[in-house]
């Protein structure tokens, strides 16, 4: 035997064993196909050794929102499953959010090698939460002993529920009314039935890093006041509160002593970048007003190092409810019960008024929007003013 020393650190790992005496243990966690592990150590005799004995498979591949509600989900698997190994099927934009999730053993991306790999694998169980059909279709061709969720073929050449518990979750994704008249869970509920799990109010799973953290802090800089993150994004234009009532909040809050960090994705760049002009012109410096674009795992850290956070129904929002954040939330045509959890205290949601709220984007104003702007600039800084108290 010759001593092995890792190339990357120069650190004394023990010995290597001969060819007749070397040992491979696939059915590890850890095991990692043509290199070596992260431990990079033989695997005989490897105290970190950690067999696998329950493979589960999860088709989301995104937005990023709903990659934060489902991230409950995989310590649930674990819980249940003290062995289990589970993979995650996402678009590639959306792979950081879930390796910033310690229960996620494998980020597959969604290509053309995961459409060739995945139906020479073997799965426990897969749970499917895509409508996408080339994902969805995924799910047929996939050799598992449970299959719960969405799947795309069938009798019908569509989309279809499979299993009891989706069929809920089908109707939700199928036809907005089950949305808005008759829906009482949020989605983590419903991802954990389709799973077979009654949600018990997990917290989401966000583990930023945390040259990511120091970053952002770098960003707000010295405290000079309470902190509010004000998060102009949203996946939809009918989501957005327009950007005159976002300048009216942010003035006020400045003329309370606040300091602002402001958050969006790189779609809302434009928007952000208009709200700290118009700070700069009122004479709001550095200090008391932050914006640069960021990394996701930055973005990720901001809303964790403020003191409250406003925001429409978005990824920021899912980002505060990690973080245990107070929050206030704006509602136009989102549904709050699909997205609140019932256990959590320190949210207010403010709702526009118009009587089509919430319609759950089937919108009969064509998508053009107007029921953001009936939310007060006024009643907005009153809720984040209470939280601030």
């Amino acid at each position: 035997m010759i001593p092995a020393q890792d190339p990357r650190k120069g650190a004394f790992l023990g010995p290597v064993h001969t060819i007749e005496t070397f040992e491979i243990r696939p059915d590890c966690r850890h095991f990692a196909g043509g290199m070596p592990c992260q431990f990079w150590r033989p695997c005989h005799g490897c105290q970190n050794h950690d067999p696998v004995a329950y493979r589960v498979l999860i088709v989301m591949l995104g937005l990023l929102g709903d990659m934060l509600i489902a991230s409950p989900l995989p310590k649930r698997i674990r819980d249940e499953h003290p062995h289990a190994h589970v993979t995650w099927l996402v678009d590639e934009a959306n792979a950081p959010i879930l390796r910033m999730n310690p229960y996620v053993d494998e980020v597959l991306i969604h290509d053309w090698e995961a459409a060739a790999q995945l139906p020479s694998r073997r799965f426990d169980a897969v749970y499917s939460f895509e409508r996408t059909p080339s994902a969805a279709a995924l799910v047929d061709r996939i050799d598992a002993g449970h299959k719960a969720g969405l799947a795309f073929g069938g009798p019908h050449h569509g989309l279809y529920p499979m299993g009891e518990a989706a069929q809920q979750f089908f109707r939700q994704n199928t036809w907005n009314d089950y949305r808005t008249l008759t829906n009482t869970q949020t989605w983590t509920e419903l991802y954990f039935a389709v799973a077979g799990y009654t949600y018990a109010g997990e917290p989401y799973i966000l583990k930023v890093p945390e040259e990511a953290q120091r970053r952002a802090a770098g960003l707000l800089g010295q405290r000079t006041g309470p902190r509010v993150c004000l998060n102009l994004g949203g996946s939809l234009p009918t989501k957005l509160w327009p950007q005159r009532h976002w300048a009216d909040l942010a003035d006020a809050l400045l003329d309370h002593g606040a300091q602002l960090a402001i958050l969006g994705g790189p779609t809302d760049r434009a928007a952000c970048e208009a709200l700290e002009r118009h700070l700069r012109m009122r004479g709001a410096g550095q200090t008391r007003v932050a914006y640069a674009p960021l990394t996701l795992e930055e973005a990720s850290a901001l809303p964790g190092l403020v003191d409250a956070v406003v925001t429409g129904d978005s990824f920021g929002f899912h980002l505060a409810l990690a973080h245990d954040r107070p929050t206030v939330l704006l509602l136009g045509p989102s549904n709050g019960a699909e997205v609140i959890p019932k256990h959590v205290t320190n949210v207010t949601a403010l709702r526009s008024t118009l009587a089509c709220s919430p319609c759950a984007h089937q919108v009969a104003c064509g998508g053009v929007g107007g029921c953001m702007d009936t939310i007060d600039p006024s009643a907005v800084l009153k809720a984040t003013l209470d939280h601030l108290a």
